[in-house]
């Protein structure tokens, strides 16, 4: 029987741009919210009507992922596999690292970074890619300024702001050039290729790739080919989405095949009864069977997305994601049989906790505390006389009575008496009996000797 899409998660990414918190647990198990990163993009899937995905996590991270589906209650069929992540491996070489599970009987694969935040409707995006007969379609959206340039514990420092440069056609939305933030010099230039290809084009550098894309399974396996001028490519984003738009514009090879590397020309597969419906298409519903031109089964095209969509891939996202999570979460998580205070949580009844304070399962929150716009993870303990002023909890973190923490993002128990202020705190260690601390990162010394 064939199927119409097998969706792949890339999950082992290393979190490079936020250290500090993923050298103490995978990026993509980071709690966002009171939930696991990854369960977003899941959720995601799911209510597409997904039964089953692929996930790609780092060697290590596969136990505690399995157990996502009943702690979550996720009703998803996870294939879990794993690479080695000590080398940083691009995005490119965790597909390829999983190449033999791409089913040969879908027509489609939908592949989506563990970090994506979105109330994107993937099921839109999947009925647009099919109406249009593409061979990619990658999600876009508007940069989120707002959570680019957020403020997260810690030294104070300027965000590095970089922007994605797409070009589309203006007219169709087809997607004709992309690059990648911080790959391109101050000066841009089209090849004449594109620029013969198209009435006109809209340049934006105030778009974002959002990394959730949709390929046509040829699509796959031409770039997962060691014969294919992607077979050295790393990145998804940097490298071989480019490609494959690039490829859209190139002429058939000339060439005999054994003188050259493979091309896309030789890997097309046209959909079946295309030419008839082509010629006989009566429907309302515009489609790639509108166009007198024949139809061109490289085509890439953008899904743009004016809602919401934010990657967590740095600590100015992560942060402020998880301080609007109470407000954002009815909306990227609709459906759901989770919520933003989990039943069961114990809040005693003389603790004062604001309505925007999200409580994970099992946290208990002792009398005479004082919790306000704060993420309060699962399992966690905040003891007597403690006040949290817009803070976040990871799992399983104890807060010592009397502590007073402003703004500060805890990942290990607290267990001595002190003042914390703007600071991110992951070694129990560094903070000493009654002392105050702003504006710091507190962990864990490294010996590099």
């Amino acid at each position: 029987m064939r199927l119409e899409a097998q969706a792949i998660v890339l999950a082992a990414g290393p979190g490079m741009r936020m250290t500090t918190l993923t050298n103490h647990n995978p990026k993509c198990l980071l709690p966002l919210g009171t939930l696991p990163m990854v369960c977003y993009p899941l959720h995601l899937l799911q209510e597409a009507g997904f039964l089953e995905a692929t996930v790609v996590v780092s060697s290590g991270a596969e136990q505690r992922m399995r157990k996502l589906v009943e702690q979550y209650d996720l009703k998803l069929n996870l294939d879990i596999t794993t690479v080695n992540t000590s080398d940083d491996p691009g995005t490119a070489d965790s597909l390829r690292h999983i190449s033999a599970k791409i089913k040969h009987n879908v027509d489609d694969v939908v592949i989506i970074t563990s970090d994506l935040v979105s109330d994107v409707k993937l099921q839109s995006i999947l009925n647009q890619h099919r109406a249009r007969g593409a061979a990619l379609t990658m999600l876009t959206a508007s940069q989120q300024v707002d959570f680019l340039k957020a403020t997260p514990p810690g030294p104070k420092s300027k965000p590095a702001l970089s922007s994605d440069v797409i070009c589309t056609e203006s007219e169709t939305g087809r997607l004709m050039f992309a690059v990648a933030g911080g790959d391109y010099d101050e000066v841009l230039s089209l090849s004449g290729r594109v620029l013969s290809n198209a009435k006109s084009l809209d340049v934006s550098t105030s778009l974002t790739d959002s990394h959730l894309y949709i390929m046509k399974r040829w699509v796959i396996e031409y770039i997962l080919s060691k014969e294919s001028p992607c077979g050295e490519m790393g990145s998804l984003k940097d490298e071989i989405i480019p490609h494959l738009i690039s490829s859209q514009f190139i002429s058939p090879p000339t060439k005999e095949r054994n003188t050259r590397k493979l091309d896309i020309h030789d890997v097309i597969e046209n959909e079946e009864y295309d030419d008839l419906v082509t010629k006989y298409n009566s429907s309302v519903v515009l489609s790639r069977h509108h166009s007198s031109k024949p139809v061109d089964s490289r085509v890439c095209y953008i899904y743009h997305h004016p809602g919401l969509c934010v990657r967590a891939n740095n600590l100015n996202c992560y942060w402020e994601l998880n301080r609007k999570m109470h407000s954002l979460f009815s909306e990227v998580c609709p459906n759901s049989t989770w919520s933003t205070r989990h039943p069961s949580a114990d809040v005693h009844e003389k603790a004062q906790v604001s309505p925007d304070t999200l409580i994970g399962a099992g946290s208990v929150i002792c009398e005479k505390t004082n919790v306000s716009s704060t993420v309060v993870g699962n399992h966690c303990r905040i003891n007597s006389f403690v006040r949290l002023t817009n803070c976040v909890l990871s799992d399983y973190v104890t807060i010592a009575q009397g502590c007073v923490l402003e703004n500060s993002l805890i990942t290990t128990n607290i267990e001595r008496k002190c003042t914390i202020k703007n600071s991110i705190v992951t070694d129990p260690e560094r903070v000493e009996e009654n002392m105050s601390y702003t504006n710091e990162i507190l962990e864990a010394s490294q010996d590099f000797a």
